[in-house]
């Protein structure tokens, strides 16, 4: 009973029902053909998938940069059913068959058409070096599904040893500059993601439909100041560095936990 009570919660919201519909008929399917069957932007998508998932109802697998889903019924009586009802008297609705009519678009396949990205703000006290080098992350690992900008609470220049270390690991953030949120161009934010502690204490207002996600990392100036010669200090920016670029990899379905 527990677990069918858990299968229903999940089924309950219309936007993953139509996602089991889909999932169930069509079989595994890219998180891009979902969202642009939904009309939705690919994270609010991930988020629904990822309330499926935890209720046992679908499987991902990756495959690049995107993932792709299946459903995976509950085993005996219940899962048979439920198949049933979604290839069945639900598939056959009007918002099931519109939205087999757009499975089409996609962005993961040549020739396809592009959703909008997601357009992430990564904030810190000064632009110096975390936000600077989340930026760069996203700008290299997730360019195709991810918009990134960076800016701070006040304008400190950009750390020079940030983007040393961030060259070590290859990618030149040379070009980008240190900037307050005053000074963005005129962007409408899906996230704003704090990677310092003052930064979240001190972040400006947005509006009320840009969502906000606090991940703390380590200043590496800071770290720095008590490191026993330059190469120590270094190593100091390299961890932070690769802690973000873990944080990045995670991105966008992470946003919605």
């Amino acid at each position: 009973m527990e677990k069918a009570a858990a299968v229903f919660r999940a089924l309950g919201d219309p936007t993953r029902l139509r996602i089991a519909v889909i999932l169930a008929g069509r079989g595994e399917t890219c998180v891009c053909h979902i969202a642009a069957a939904l009309e939705a932007p690919d994270f609010k998508i991930s988020r629904h998938l990822s309330v499926l998932r935890a209720a046992g109802l679908v499987s991902a697998r990756r495959e690049g940069t995107w993932m792709h889903y299946s459903f995976t019924p509950p085993a005996g009586a219940l899962g048979e059913d439920l198949r049933r009802l979604l290839t069945g008297s639900l598939a056959d609705s009007e918002a099931a068959r519109a939205d087999r009519g757009r499975l089409t678009v996609s962005c993961c396949s040549p020739g396809g058409a592009t959703s909008r990205k997601l357009r992430l703000l990564f904030l810190c006290t000064g632009n110096s070096c975390r936000s600077q080098m989340a930026e760069g992350w996203a700008r290299a690992l997730k360019g195709d599904s991810i918009e990134a900008y960076s800016a701070g609470v006040e304008r400190h220049g950009l750390n020079p040893d940030a983007v040393a270390v961030m060259r070590e690991a290859g990618v030149d953030i040379a070009g980008q500059r240190s900037k307050t949120v005053d000074e963005l161009p005129p962007v409408d934010f899906d996230y704003v993601v704090t990677v310092c502690d003052n930064a979240r204490e001190s972040c400006p207002v947005f509006p009320a439909r840009v969502r906000t996600l606090h991940r703390s990392f380590d200043d590496p100036p800071r770290l720095a100041r008590e490191a026993a010669s330059r190469e120590a200090a270094l190593d100091c920016y390299r961890r932070v560095r690769d802690e973000i670029r873990e944080f990045v990899l995670t991105l966008p379905e992470s946003l919605g936990n």
